[in-house]
């Protein structure tokens, strides 16, 4: 199989790093944005606008059209909300591949509500000519450290080792070492999981109860990070790996996470609106929320933090039902 063409969808901080990635190393991109503001800024600046010092490589072409995007491309890597991706598939790509078979990587983390499946398995379900050709691409990388070269590890996973072994080149290169995986549910998994997670730790820095409980917390949430994986199909060992306790360590304590600083301002009592606005980007973690929830009630896991976390993103509740959840009962009642 012959690279050359590379489309990706979703010109957020993200995407835009793994494109500019891509077209480093050679590769002709077409980077599509629906966001009609963001990709003029794109096209008229030639810059992106949420990073600093980014110049726009002379081998991306900025596109808000799909079927141009897609056009005599080899690869597709999406990028985009998870919540968007099934009606993504199904409305704008299933009729302009026509059955086209080519490889897919999602960077994409999610859940889907209510089905449990994996960003992979709905792109495998609402377009079938694809099935076991969709890789996950997962682990510790913050968009912004990775476009100032900072080296990272990340894995790509996948049902055929045969496929994970040629896409893999495509990707590894300086600054990032691609990790080859075979674990495609798990590692998905780990990288939904853990921005839930993130949440909480966030929550902890909003109220403001020190480096102390926030290690407590995020130590419980890696044992309950672990039950929902296993119990979902994942592989134990995946848990242990850069897209479970690697990516989970990282997204929870960094100060630049927009998970952990959307769970920041809910623990300093904004509302979820609220905080969302002020974190600005999206934060996949509140996508992820009610489906992890909804997966440890299903499966009667002892999951107190996870329990906790929905309670003060799905329903309201106050940031120290988190702390209560840790077992420090009286705190939130003085």
């Amino acid at each position: 199989m012959k690279i050359n063409n590379i489309t990706v969808f979703g010109a957020g901080i993200w995407g835009s790093v793994i494109a500019q990635h891509l077209a480093k190393r050679g590769y002709n991109v077409r980077l599509w944005e629906y966001n009609e503001q963001l990709l003029h800024a794109l096209q008229t600046m030639g810059r992106h606008p949420n990073i600093p010092n980014f110049k726009i490589h002379d081998n991306i072409k900025l596109t808000g059209v799909v079927k141009e995007a897609v056009q005599g491309t080899d690869m597709l890597v999406f990028v985009i909300s998870s919540k968007a991706i099934r009606s993504f598939c199904r409305e704008q790509l299933k009729p302009l591949l026509n059955g086209q078979v080519l490889p897919v990587v999602s960077a994409s983390k999610g859940i889907e509500d209510k089905t449990f499946k994996t960003i992979c398995e709905i792109i495998e379900e609402e377009l079938p000519q694809l099935k076991d050709k969709a890789l996950a691409f997962s682990g510790p990388s913050f968009a912004l450290e990775v476009a100032q070269d900072v080296p990272t590890k990340i894995m790509l996973a996948g049902k055929d080792p045969a496929l994970v072994d040629e896409i893999r080149p495509v990707f590894d290169g300086d600054p990032i070492i691609v990790v080859p995986a075979s674990d495609r549910r798990g590692v998905e998994y780990g990288g939904a999981i853990k921005n839930v997670l993130a949440i909480g730790a966030g929550v902890i820095d909003g109220i403001g109860d020190g480096a102390n409980s926030k290690a407590a917390l995020i130590t419980q949430a890696l044992q309950e990070m672990d039950s929902v994986l296993v119990s979902q199909g994942g592989l134990p060992n995946t848990v242990y790996s850069l897209a479970g306790f690697g990516d989970a360590i990282l997204t929870c304590m960094s100060a630049i996470s927009r998970n952990r600083r959307l769970g920041e301002k809910l623990g300093s009592g904004l509302s979820l609106e609220e905080a969302k606005k002020e974190v600005g980007t999206i934060a996949e973690g509140v996508n992820s929320v009610q489906s992890v929830y909804d997966i440890a009630r299903k499966n009667n896991l002892n999951t107190p933090i996870i329990d906790a976390i929905w309670q003060i993103v799905c329903r309201g509740k106050k940031p120290h039902v988190l702390l209560q959840a840790m077992g420090f009962v009286n705190r939130g009642n003085k």
